[in-house]
């Protein structure tokens, strides 16, 4: 249960993401399940305080423990659709909370032997969503949460498309299945609707343990490869042609060992190597391994003058890969400010990407982690366009490459 005032902004979190571009990023690894923990039952790494620098949680024996209430804490990294699994214990009269996506409370409380069913109750969605049943154990017994959790879709003004989907299972019994979630349920760390959010645990209540917290992104049902077609021969650039933009007259391609290397032509001429074809409704799918310190890019339904949704390949200190940027098209931003959690350096790394509709839905995966889930609410750019690839211009690029290689498509009926 929560006090309804709005938390501050996240300065500590910014400041950490921001500093993730410059250092190195440990990934947590998946178990062969494909499970990440959240929580190594040694310290707090991976885990910041919502509001200044003091708060009450430490980890005692494994555990991480809320020692004396004091403020709520947040995963370092952020989510959207996922399974959420942990383990919790709450004293007489305990209360806390998990909040998916920083904005969703799932109610953590003492309310073992209450007759009367409730939204604040062990189980329940705060404010929204009555649990069937009364699952919970005694106070001071440790207690189980299996939460499945679809995201809600926006558009970038913050107005819901989709509402959240969630369903819990409580002590190993299904409490709330597939409810809907019509919005934030109050106290929310903010009401971004549309954005990834991290993994909130509420301590500014009472005394409360969590351990064994772990998530894995919900599998999607990609289509089989063997539909995909490829978009480049690994050989030649044949179904390709270099297009002058802002950035310049296009740059310089070549195919290496089946690899497609751009580069800048002197002086820091860029530019955008396009496809021939025109494509409406479609996912793509390509490997990456650019160098450090460049700036590229994957460009969807591009036009003749370069304008298009853009995935940014800015591999340099202070970018990021993954987000999507309206090139030429009103220079909004999507930002992906946790991509480092997902990307591999000095490694090739699958991008994929989602076009559909018109106005489009866009959505973009690195390494199989949605990373960017976007509606749009205008009409920018024609249904059709092209496939682009770019060189970045301006700078010095020193013969630095951005690399492409097995790049496929697959046409999708028109949504």
């Amino acid at each position: 249960m929560r006090d309804t005032a709005r938390f501050v902004g996240l300065t500590v979190l910014a400041c950490a993401l921001a500093l993730g571009c410059l250092l190195p990023v440990v990934t947590a690894q998946e178990d062969e399940e494909g499970w990440v923990s959240l929580f190594n039952g040694r310290d707090m790494d991976g885990w910041l305080p919502v509001r200044g620098n003091e708060h009450g949680w430490t980890v005692v024996d494994g555990v991480l423990t809320n020692s004396q209430p004091g403020v709520d804490i947040i995963t370092d990294r952020t989510f959207t659709d996922h399974e959420l699994q942990l383990e919790f214990r709450v004293p007489p009269g305990g209360n806390s909370g998990a909040y998916l996506q920083g904005r969703y409370e799932v109610q953590v409380a003492d309310t073992a032997g209450a007759q009367e069913l409730s939204t604040g109750m062990g189980g329940g969605v705060y404010s929204q969503v009555v649990p069937t049943k009364n699952a919970a154990k005694p106070a001071g017994e440790w207690q189980t949460y299996d939460i499945r959790f679809v995201a809600p879709r926006g558009d970038r003004d913050g107005n819901i498309v989709q509402n959240a989907r969630i369903t819990v299972v409580y002590n190993g019994e299904t409490v709330i299945d597939n409810a809907e979630l019509t919005g934030p349920t109050g106290g929310e760390m903010d009401r971004n609707v549309s954005k990834p959010g991290p993994l909130l645990l509420q301590g500014n209540h009472t005394f409360v343990e969590y351990r064994n917290i772990r998530y894995r992104p919900l599998k999607v049902d990609w289509p089989d490869e063997a539909l995909f077609t490829p978009l480049f021969d690994g050989k030649t650039t044949d179904g390709w042609h270099t297009q002058e933009t802002g950035h310049g007259t296009g740059g310089q391609w070549q195919v290496v060992e089946g690899v497609l290397c751009g580069t800048q032509d002197k002086p820091a001429n860029g530019g955008l190597l396009m496809s021939d074809g025109l494509y409406g409704d479609f996912e793509i799918r390509a490997e990456i391994n650019p160098d450090w310190d460049l700036d590229s890019g994957l460009f969807l339904r591009t036009s003749d003058t370069g304008a298009a949704y853009q995935v940014r390949i800015d591999y340099r200190p202070g970018g990021q890969v993954g987000p999507l940027y309206g090139e030429g098209i009103g220079g909004w931003a999507e930002d992906n400010a946790v991509w480092e959690k997902f990307y591999n350096r000095g490694e090739w790394n699958e991008i994929r990407a989602i076009v559909t509709g018109q106005p489009p839905h866009l959505q973009v995966w690195i390494n199989g982690n949605l990373v960017n889930d976007y509606w749009d609410t205008e009409e920018r750019l024609p249904l059709e366009g092209r496939i682009a690839l770019q060189v970045h211009g301006g700078g010095d690029w020193e013969g630095r490459m951005t690399r492409f290689r097995n790049l496929r498509l697959l046409p999708l009926a028109e949504q």
